[in-house]
């Protein structure tokens, strides 16, 4: 869930720092200057450092290879948007904040080992206009968290644009550091959008100077879902309805307890469903008596509202089509679909390669 206000690292204890980078990932081949996020990656483990990496999505989707690298070597992926807009202006314009978030967050999500996908806006801009828009999206307000701000910044992409050296950058952040003995600290991996400062960056070389002197000077180090008080608060459960392609909403017969027809002309008693957030991406349905959802046999025919608690069968990949419309997919890879027969039955035989539309599905939030 978003806040009105960025979350910072305030509660930090004195002389703790946490790391992030933000704008990647980039990479750099042979030798010079340039964006090294593995690199950058891999040094700070050598160190004992784990990191957080703020992505931006477009960059994520070109270089996919880094994504499990950087994970496996203890560092945090979150998320920075997908090819880093002003989300205040983009919302002013009538762009897709919501899609800004989402884009990334698939991309990313399988390489997240924290409950929620954190979210920093690109160049920190916020709005309550945005948070509510956010909020009021499932796919990105289900496992999300955010604004996440930062306490320090001595402007390593300033530095890059002004062809400063390394040491100069590092003796700016250590007097930062210095000021406020500690908190969240802002530096830049890569440069979404000045092609000349992304090709000048030597962060890597300034956090090779930076880390040993300020553990001389007994600093220690956090991953940010590490920082106190960063504990995120995210809708564990919405209500609402789902439609469905025929125009008519999901409905447990009954409220539940047995099969499932897609046949509903109104919300009426058995329509209200609650989609519970389990992890990031995933969910499960639970009707109106308490049982869920349950694809049987993890999916490929029958859906029932028989489920006594979330097991196997029951999670549920929740996937963003825009304009609250949503498909959900089950263990066994096939779509929720409307079926053929007396009632649509709630079907889970949807195909695995195309998403039909017969898979796409409405939501509406219910109070």
């Amino acid at each position: 869930m978003y806040r009105d206000a960025a979350v910072v690292g305030s509660t930090l204890p004195q002389g703790t720092l946490c790391l992030t980078f933000d704008d990647g990932p980039g990479e750099t081949t042979g030798p010079g200057f340039g964006p090294r996020t593995l690199e950058l990656a891999h040094y700070l483990h050598g160190e004992g450092v784990r990191a957080t990496f703020f992505m931006v999505g477009k960059f994520a989707s070109d270089l996919p290879g880094l994504l499990p690298a950087i994970e496996a070597l203890g560092h945090l992926i979150a998320n920075h948007s997908y090819d880093h807009p002003n989300l205040v202006e983009h919302a002013s314009h009538g762009g897709d904040v919501a899609s800004q978030v989402a884009r990334t967050s698939a991309l990313i999500r399988n390489w997240i080992d924290a409950p929620v996908v954190y979210v920093r806006p690109p160049y920190g801009a916020w709005s309550a206009v945005v948070a509510d828009t956010l909020n009021e999206n499932l796919s990105t307000a289900l496992s999300h968290f955010g604004p996440i701000g930062w306490e320090i910044d001595a402007g390593d992409w300033e530095c890059w644009r002004d062809g400063l050296t390394p040491q100069t950058c590092m003796d700016r952040y250590l007097a930062e550091i210095e000021a406020k003995r500690g908190g969240i600290v802002l530096l830049h991996d890569c440069t979404a959008d000045q092609e000349t400062v992304k090709r000048g960056n030597r962060t890597l070389e300034t956090v090779k100077l930076l880390v040993p002197e300020l553990k001389r000077r007994g600093y220690t180090f956090v991953r940010l879902d590490d920082v106190p008080g960063m504990e995120p608060h995210p809708h564990s459960a919405i209500r609402l309805a789902l439609r469905g392609s025929n125009g008519l909403y999901v409905s447990p017969q009954a409220g539940g307890g047995g099969p499932i027809h897609v046949d509903g002309p109104a919300v009426g008693p058995w329509e209200p469903l609650v989609m519970e957030d389990l992890y990031v991406g995933k969910v499960a349905l639970r009707a109106a008596n308490g049982l869920y959802v349950s694809p049987q046999s993890g999916g490929g025919g029958n859906v029932l509202a028989n489920g006594p608690a979330v097991g196997p069968w029951e999670p549920l990949d929740l996937i963003s089509l825009g304009n609250r419309n949503v498909a959900l997919r089950t263990i066994t890879g096939d779509f929720l679909t409307v079926g053929t027969g007396p009632g649509n039955p709630l079907s889970a035989a949807g195909p695995r390669l195309s998403l039909t539309p017969q898979a796409v599905f409405t939501y509406e939030f219910l109070p």
